[in-house]
């Protein structure tokens, strides 16, 4: 592990025992780098606020961590394993998330999130979606998703995330199966609608 990368890890592990005692809105740098005891200077090397610390956290602890092994295709089996690494730690989400506004964790959270789903969606499709289908789709499936989440945490966490796999499962399979019959039956209007000539059964 590089100095960096350990330096890093305590400056984390600092404000995530801070957030087990107050509001992210009222832990400063200062508060951070004091419990830390490392020089306040050297948070602003690798951090530009608080908040950016907070996404680095996320990222590095969840998001990298989760998709490293995985295949896009185990969409389910990611939000399980975000879910629940959020549940291990659930006192650091419920306060990141209750942020809002400037700075606000569910906008990283969204924006990261986005980016997974434009990834699955390629792999799905084999690139044969366009760019602006495919930014559509993942801002429809991306809000969805991570309003559930955000609701979750802000009522402590109740359910188990296997149960929110589930209940999400079943919404993209019905998904997936509306829009195959609906993809028929405007191919069967196609053939409806197309003229039949007596040379075609020639």
């Amino acid at each position: 592990m590089s100095d960096s990368l350990i330096t890093k890890n305590a400056i984390a592990a600092s404000i995530k025992e801070l957030m087990r005692k107050k509001p992210l809105q009222k832990i400063s740098v200062a508060d951070i780098m004091e419990n830390s005891k490392i020089n306040r200077q050297t948070f602003y090397y690798h951090f530009k606020d608080k908040y950016d610390l907070v996404d680095w956290i996320y990222y590095n602890e969840v998001v990298s961590a989760v998709t490293q092994h995985r295949t896009f295709k185990e969409l389910d089996e990611v939000v399980f394993d975000v879910l629940n690494a959020m549940k291990k730690e659930q006192y650091f989400y419920t306060n990141a998330f209750s942020v809002t506004g400037q700075n606000a964790f569910q906008d990283y959270f969204f924006s990261v999130t986005k980016v997974l789903l434009e990834e699955i969606i390629d792999v799905l499709s084999q690139g044969q979606i366009e760019n602006e289908d495919k930014d559509f789709i993942a801002d429809f499936y991306a809000f969805g998703l991570v309003g559930i989440v955000i609701q979750w945490a802000r009522r402590g966490m109740k359910q188990p995330p296997e149960q929110i796999v589930q209940r999400l499962t079943h919404f993209i399979n019905d998904s997936k199966y509306n829009a195959a019959v609906r993809y028929l039956k405007e191919h069967e209007e196609e053939q409806i609608d197309t003229p039949v000539f007596k040379s075609d059964f020639d």
